[in-house]
């Protein structure tokens, strides 16, 4: 009985300085940080092996090393969860661009925009099929990327200069843009069906690349007058 008095009177003397440090890690915006990435990591691995409909909050738990609770506290649920999976990566290629234009690399040539564009979605081909279905099934709402509006306009702020610059003020920024995203996600959604009706082959993606970069360049190069009829 003396022997467990004492072992308890000594954890209670280490507690304190412990859980004080738990504590501390728990609230620290580091700690954060970290538990929603992981959480996110887990969420992008399970929806590309299995689908958004294929797995639950416990299993995803379990893959994150996290509570069932802390994904509630951070997501308020399933849908929000996937709805910032989804969110991240659109986040981060649009960082990339615009890092492209800030070393005005995109403004000489659209060669490595539409390069970094494939080489993302080479590297997660589930992500364009996502996309896809986070529209059909209206999870991605407009102010899932609304919070990206700022960026987007300073990055077509940045291409109308470049327009403008070359005598193409004419030319609609947001139109190009809206070309862009649908030329490069829809050749990587379509792909099975073309690949069966063109009967392309291995060669085809370079030479759409090649084609798309040409229609992105004609939109820099001066415009003539119309004659009037």
């Amino acid at each position: 009985m003396a022997r467990r008095a004492d072992l308890s009177a000594r954890s209670r003397r280490r507690a304190p300085a412990g859980a004080g440090q738990a504590r501390r890690r728990a609230g620290s915006p580091r700690d954060r940080d970290a538990t929603v990435a992981a959480i996110v990591a887990a969420a992008t691995e399970l929806m590309a092996n299995k689908g958004p409909d294929g797995f639950g909050l416990a299993e995803l738990g379990d893959r994150a090393g996290v509570s069932f609770g802390l994904i509630h506290r951070y997501f308020g649920g399933k849908a929000g969860l996937l709805k910032e999976t989804l969110r991240q990566p659109f986040a981060r290629q649009l960082a990339r661009v615009l890092d492209l234009y800030t070393g005005a690399e995109a403004a000489r040539s659209p060669e490595p925009l539409v390069s970094l564009l494939f080489s993302a979605q080479a590297r997660a081909p589930h992500y364009v099929r996502l996309i896809a279905w986070g529209i059909l099934t209206e999870l991605l709402t407009e102010d899932v990327f609304a919070t990206h509006r700022g960026s987007l306009i300073r990055l077509l702020d940045g291409y109308r200069r470049d327009l403008a610059a070359a005598g193409a003020g004419d030319v609609d920024a947001r139109a190009v843009a809206a070309l862009l995203l649908t030329a490069t996600l829809g050749f990587q959604l379509f792909r099975p069906m073309l690949e069966s009706l063109l009967e392309t082959g291995p060669d085809f993606e370079a030479i759409y690349r090649r084609h798309l970069e040409m229609a992105l360049e004609s939109f820099r190069q001066p415009r003539r007058p119309r004659r009037k009829s």
